[in-house]
């Protein structure tokens, strides 16, 4: 066995493709009626890894690649850890081998905790097997764009569409919306990711650089952005696209802003893309609210995750 620390924004194209092989085979399970990535999808990924910090180790076995782990920090509180094993490979130590380098990164770097999903018993127990705790599942949902029954949004709503990076004389109020997603449910009370206008200009910069640049359309109220959804479009064709943040300020709930943005947003891309036809989505299980506008919109749900969560004590970390 060999484990090897690679960075992917750098690594030759012949490591990306076997990242993306282990990728493809170890997390199928978690795909639900989403068609797989294609590796020129996962390689504009790799090449532009997007705010945070980041690291993978790519491991071999019998002279192929084995297995993947991969942990990204996006901030001191909010960390994701994944561990990938080709079904060839498992139960011959390679899972916790990377586990336990993955957790050796994150202690060296005082990360106190992080996360990771899984959708089958053997995800469960290696889960169990390395100590992570059982959290919130998340539901994984799926609309037939082309068939949605989309009307009309309320009238007396100020919408607005666009492609692509957030315009300068929104920016400051799109983020302070962004913020609004920080009391969503979050796998064990982990922190959030603080949104800033620098990380915002990244996150815009990062997607069109990967080609899938954000059609999002807000609500705008005296000129300020008070909700606001989007959905990751590639250039064409494109049968099936995922959809970005959904957050409405405090001030403005219950007024069903989170309806009409998002029914506004897809009327807008089954307008300017023929060529989708089916839109993706993913929400915590109890987060009744947004899952019960996807539902009025049309989503059905295809596969449940269950987040597993790690911590490391204190002194596992100094």
């Amino acid at each position: 066995m060999d484990i090897v620390e690679v960075d992917a924004s750098t690594a030759p194209d012949e490591v990306l493709e076997q990242i993306y092989l282990v990728e493809s085979e170890a997390s199928a399970e978690l795909l639900g009626s989403a068609p797989a990535p294609t590796l020129a999808e996962r390689v504009a990924r790799y090449r532009n890894p997007g705010t945070g910090l980041r690291w993978r180790w790519l491991v071999h076995a019998d002279h192929e690649p084995a297995g993947l782990a991969e942990l990204q920090v996006h901030s001191e509180t909010f960390a994701i850890g994944d561990v990938l094993v080709r079904p060839a490979f498992r139960r011959r130590g390679i899972g916790r081998a990377l586990f336990d380098v993955m957790c050796g990164a994150a202690r060296e770097h005082s990360i106190p905790s992080f996360f990771g999903h899984h959708g089958s018993e053997a995800g469960a127990g290696f889960a169990a097997a390395v100590g992570a705790r059982a959290d919130l599942r998340d539901v994984k949902s799926v609309l037939d764009l082309q068939e949605a029954e989309l009307p009309a949004p309320p009238v007396g709503l100020e919408l607005r569409t666009w492609i692509g990076p957030v315009p300068d004389e929104l920016m400051e109020t799109f983020v302070a919306a962004r913020n609004a997603m920080n009391d969503a449910p979050t796998p064990g009370g982990i922190g959030d990711i603080p949104w800033t206008i620098e990380r915002q200009r990244d996150d815009d910069a990062t997607l069109v650089a990967r080609g899938t640049p954000p059609y999002t359309t807000v609500v705008l109220d005296g000129g300020e952005v008070v909700a606001f959804t989007a959905v990751r479009v590639q250039e064409p064709p494109c049968p099936y696209v995922t959809t970005d943040d959904t957050a409405v300020i405090p001030s403005h709930r219950g007024r069903g802003l989170a309806y009409a943005v998002k029914l506004e947003n897809l009327r807008r891309v089954r307008e300017a893309r023929p060529d989708v036809e089916r839109v993706g989505t993913m929400n915590a299980e109890h987060n009744h609210a947004m899952r019960a506008v996807n539902t009025k919109l049309g989503f059905v749900p295809t596969v449940y995750l269950t987040t597993a969560v790690v911590e490391l004590r204190q002194d596992e970390r100094s």
